[in-house]
């Protein structure tokens, strides 16, 4: 008898160790033992639950002889299912865990003992380290809790029953979108009595209804609803059932100010078939417990037409419908669908990430390779500098007569090779046959396949179809290409209308041929250079185009300018900049509390013994830089923003304090605001040295202040 009893425990011990550590029922030698005793509460222990905050029970057990592991303290229901594991405290480290009486309360609830009664649990320790557990070989300890009588919240909450649309079958219970906070909802067809529960496997359950009044009931069907389609938001912090019925819902086309009724097709969907409009203003309403709702565009107006047909576009707010007129928060069809016959889909099911309205084909929405034009096979090209230079890339589209035609958009795609295993570029056609790819593009893409400068060799190139998630790729096709000649590596600036007079200034590099500048340009004539020594190639600018030549630019007016040249399209872009001055937010309508930076050279705006900040009024610490860029008020700051006080000085060199131009919220108060220091915010009479640094030779362009007091 004691030999059997023996065996029975081994087994049970055996059961216990695949059921709360399923995961882990073999492993090698890990450096640490399982916990050997289980200490406190001892077994056959008994804990009355308090509804208060902080009130909670120990539990100890023996720390692991070898190793340090990692402690969770797992609960079993008295079938020794396991129904939760909490980690014990010190993140695991210690063998001990203080748990709140709110979670033994929700750990009970998930064993299946109701509110306000007794019931078993179980508890045993699992010592853990990487991917091995090992539980203690000790028996659990069996806990009696009473439980307190409020309803604690599940972790998750699903829908069942008889007169749900999902049946009664506990498998087939529908989980509910959880919005947190204790509140789950649900949009759902009820032909009779239902209730919600908190797991859908089997094993113990919480059952939940709602009475007459709506309060929640714990062991309850709900009653009281009638049959028809529900949206259903449980509120167990209030302890509470909402049922609002979907008496029906219509697809709304706002050029007729008239709905069509759509049907019902389960699980908080509903459908509507359609020839796609000219006019592609539409929205959805409602009749919901007798108040007409307007299921729609989350702003009164909505521009631009979508491009694709998924996304926030498509997300769903429910209104009022009160006096809002026919036009009032609007979805959009895009262009690209007119004349398409799709269904509507208006999907308020918890699976959605979030409430929003889809299309439905009947077509197979499977994307359909294309036959490509131009350029044809084993084409070649020559690039060039010359402003406008570009290839044309063409294909057939699929077919008009194609259901699908209109909604197949295409993309070009480079590669290094002929298998396709390295890409290079894409350049997006959207719905069209063709493209236009410059040749400074190209120049690019030749460079990245490893084509020497002024050399000639090959790309590969095919074209991308996509017809929504699905998408299909053509013949791939070679391109001989001779890359430009001449591009610069370097450019520079001399001449005596430049501050640099016969010396030489590098501008910035942004690779690929692009190169920028901050300087002054006086009277006179200067040129641009690919080096810093006479043999250098010269370049001159006109009309915006750069070209190779011996003679000059000729400038008639002094001015600050910000310059890029772009070689790889051969064009120049020229910005006038005046009036750099320091601006905090209570001084932005006050031009005399706005330090002026004087320019001083080679990029670089500078301030001395200026005073900062005035405060206006105001405890502010916020600061950018204004300036007029051809004529308009532009904003140079930081990206993103910076929060928070700054208690200490920081150094030139700190990261926050680069500059990004141009901030295109240019009036906001904390786009780009940088911070002074929280001893000279709001002051009126601290001085300090300002630098706005936008030289060449700075690896970012940073703003710099130096506190004087």
């Amino acid at each position: 008898m004691k030999t059997r009893f023996n065996k029975l425990v081994i087994l049970l011990l055996a059961v216990l160790a695949g059921a709360a550590c399923s995961e882990y029922t073999e492993y090698d030698d890990t450096g640490f033992s399982a916990v050997g005793s289980l200490l406190y509460p001892s077994d056959g222990s008994s804990v009355e639950l308090i509804e208060q905050a902080n009130a909670n029970t120990y539990f100890e057990w023996e720390v692991s002889t070898v190793g340090t592991p990692v402690y969770t303290v797992v609960f079993l229901d008295a079938s020794k299912k396991e129904v939760g594991r909490y980690l014990s405290d010190n993140n695991g480290q210690k063998a001990s865990l203080k748990m709140l009486h709110s979670q033994l309360n929700r750990v009970a609830a998930e064993a299946g003992i109701a509110p306000d009664a007794t019931g078993d649990l179980y508890w045993t320790v699992c010592a853990g380290l990487g991917n091995v557990e090992q539980v203690s070989p000790a028996a659990p300890h069996k806990l009696t809790v009473a439980r307190y009588a409020s309803i604690a919240e599940p972790y998750h909450l699903y829908v069942t029953g008889e007169g749900s649309e999902f049946g009664a079958d506990p498998a087939d219970a529908h989980k509910m979108r959880e919005l947190g906070d204790g509140k789950f909802d649900i949009y759902t067809k009820v032909t009779g009595p239902f209730c919600f529960v908190n797991r859908n496997e089997a094993g113990n359950k919480r059952t939940f209804g709602f009475n007459e009044e709506g309060r929640i009931t714990e062991g309850s069907d709900a009653t009281g609803t009638g049959d028809g389609v529900y949206h259903l938001t449980v509120d167990f912090k209030r302890g509470t059932v909402a049922t609002e019925k979907i008496e029906s819902l219509k697809y709304f086309y706002c050029p007729s100010n008239s709905g069509q009724e759509m049907t019902y097709a389960g699980n908080g969907t509903w459908k509507y078939k359609l020839t796609v409009p000219d006019e592609d203003r539409y929205r959805f309403q409602a009749v919901v417990d007798g108040v007409e709702e307007i299921w729609g565009y989350n702003s009164e107006n909505h521009d631009p037409n979508p491009t694709t047909l998924t996304g926030k576009d498509y997300y769903i707010t429910r209104r009022l419908r009160g006096t809002i007129d026919q036009w009032g928060y609007p979805l959009k069809f895009p262009s690209i669908m007119r004349g398409v016959e799709c269904t509507l889909v208006v999907d308020f099911s918890p699976e959605a990430e979030t409430y929003c309205q889809w299309f439905d084909f009947d077509f197979d929405p499977v994307a359909s390779p294309v036959t490509l034009s131009a350029p044809a096979a084993g084409a070649s090209v020559e690039l060039n500098a010359i402003a406008g230079a570009k290839a044309a890339f063409a294909w057939e589209k699929v077919p008009a007569t194609d259901p699908a035609s209109n909604l197949t958009s295409y993309t070009v795609v480079f590669y290094q090779d002929a298998a396709m295993e390295k890409e290079l570029s894409r350049k997006d056609a959207r719905y069209d046959g063709s493209v236009d790819v410059a040749y400074s593009e190209l120049e690019s893409i030749a460079a990245a396949a490893g084509i020497a400068k002024e050399a000639a060799g090959d790309i590969y190139w095919a074209v991308e179809s996509k017809l929504l998630t699905s998408t299909a790729l053509s013949e791939v096709r070679k391109l001989t290409v001779t890359r430009m000649k001449g591009i610069p590596e370097a450019a520079y600036i001399t001449g005596g209308a430049s501050e640099f007079g016969t010396g030489y200034q590098a501008l910035k590099s942004l690779g690929a041929g692009k190169f920028e500048l901050f300087t002054k340009i006086g009277a006179g004539t200067y040129n641009f250079t690919d080096g810093n020594t006479p043999a250098a190639r010269r370049f001159v600018v006109a009309d915006g185009a750069i070209s190779e030549s011996n003679g000059s630019i000729t400038a008639t007016d002094e001015a600050i300018y910000y310059i890029l040249l772009d070689f790889g399209s051969g064009t120049a872009t020229y910005k006038k900049i005046e009036n750099m001055r320091f601006v905090s937010p209570p001084s932005k309508d006050r031009p005399e509390n706005q330090p002026v930076l004087p320019y001083q050279g080679n990029g670089i705006w500078y301030a001395a013994d200026a005073v900062p900040y005035t405060n206006g009024g105001w405890e502010d610490d916020r600061y950018f830089f204004w300036a007029e860029v051809d004529g308009v008020k532009t904003k140079f700051g930081a990206d993103p923003h910076m929060s928070g006080d700054l208690w200490e000085r920081p150094a030139e060199d700190d990261s926050r304090f680069r500059v990004k131009w141009p901030i295109s919220d240019v009036n906001g108060d904390d786009a780009g605001a940088y911070k002074v220091t929280h001893d000279y915010r709001g002051n009126k009479t601290k001085k300090a040295n300002i630098k706005l640094n936008m030289s060449p030779g700075a690896e970012h362009y940073y703003n710099y202040i130096e506190y004087l007091e």
